[in-house]
C-alpha cells in the first residue's frame, strides 16, 4: 500500500536525536550563552511549574519568540537592538553505549514524566497543570512571599523533565492544538541542555526570527 504523505526515513539522525526549540529574545539568548540558563529566573506560573521550556514544534517556538519580544517592546518603547530568535537543541534521546563525554548524555538519563494526552478527561495532566499553576507570585513592596508548587516528585520534589501538551485556557482543561513542550527543571536537567550548548553547532545554535 503505497503512502501518500511519507514522512522523513527514520535514519540515525531522528532515532538518536530529538530537535527541541525555545523562542526568546536576542538579549536574553546572550545572557544564557553567557552566563547558562538560571532557573530562578523562569516563570513560576506555567503549565508544569517553573523551568525552562522548550518545544519539538519550530513555528511555536517562533511565536514564543514573538512573545516575549512583544513583552519586552512594551517594558523598553524607547529602545532598540533587540530581535526575537529561537534556540535549537539537537538532544540525544538516549545515553550513548559508550559514554565518553556530557554530550553522550540523553533525556532517558533523567528523572522525567510524560503526558500523551490532554483531553477533558486526562485527569492526570490536568491535575498537575492546575497544581502548577495555582501559585502565588512574589511581590516585595507589599511583603508577599512567592509560593511555588513543585511536582510533589520524590525524593527531591522536581522532575528532572516534564513532557507533554500545552494548556490553552488551563481553568477550561483546553489544550492547544498541534503544540508540545518539554520542560527542564532541575540543575541536572540545565545542565544537559548547557552542555549543548558549550559544543555549539551541531549540538546548539541560534536563529533570528523573521
Amino acid at each position: 500500500m503505497a503512502i501518500l504523505n511519507p514522512a522523513p526515513a527514520w535514519q540515525p539522525d531522528r532515532s538518536e536525536y530529538v530537535i527541541l526549540w525555545h523562542g526568546c529574545t536576542d538579549l536574553e539568548r546572550k545572557k544564557i550563552e553567557t552566563k547558562g540558563i538560571e532557573l530562578k529566573s523562569c516563570m513560576v506560573n506555567t503549565d508544569f511549574g517553573r523551568g525552562f521550556y522548550t518545544t519539538t514544534v519550530e513555528q511555536q517556538a517562533r511565536q514564543w519568540a514573538w512573545r516575549r519580544f512583544s513583552d519586552w517592546q512594551q517594558k523598553n518603547p524607547k529602545k532598540s537592538r533587540n530581535q526575537p530568535v529561537t534556540l535549537r537543541f539537537q538532544a540525544r534521546r538516549y545515553t550513548a553505549p559508550q559514554r565518553m563525554t556530557d554530550l553522550d548524555d540523553g533525556l532517558n538519563s533523567l528523572s522525567s514524566l510524560h503526558f500523551v494526552l490532554g483531553d477533558f478527561g486526562s485527569e492526570d495532566y490536568w491535575s498537575l497543570v492546575q497544581h502548577c499553576r495555582q501559585i502565588t507570585p512574589g511581590d516585595g513592596k507589599r511583603k508577599i512571599k512567592e509560593v511555588v508548587h513543585d511536582h510533589k516528585s520524590l525524593p527531591g520534589g522536581w522532575y528532572d523533565l516534564v513532557a507533554g501538551p500545552v494548556a490553552a485556557f488551563w481553568k477550561q482543561r483546553a489544550i492547544m492544538q498541534g503544540a508540545d513542550q518539554y520542560s527542564f527543571h532541575t540543575p541536572r536537567a540545565i545542565g544537559l541542555l548547557e552542555s549543548l550548548i558549550k559544543a555549539e553547532s551541531p549540538h546548539y545554535e541560534w536563529l533570528p526570527v523573521t
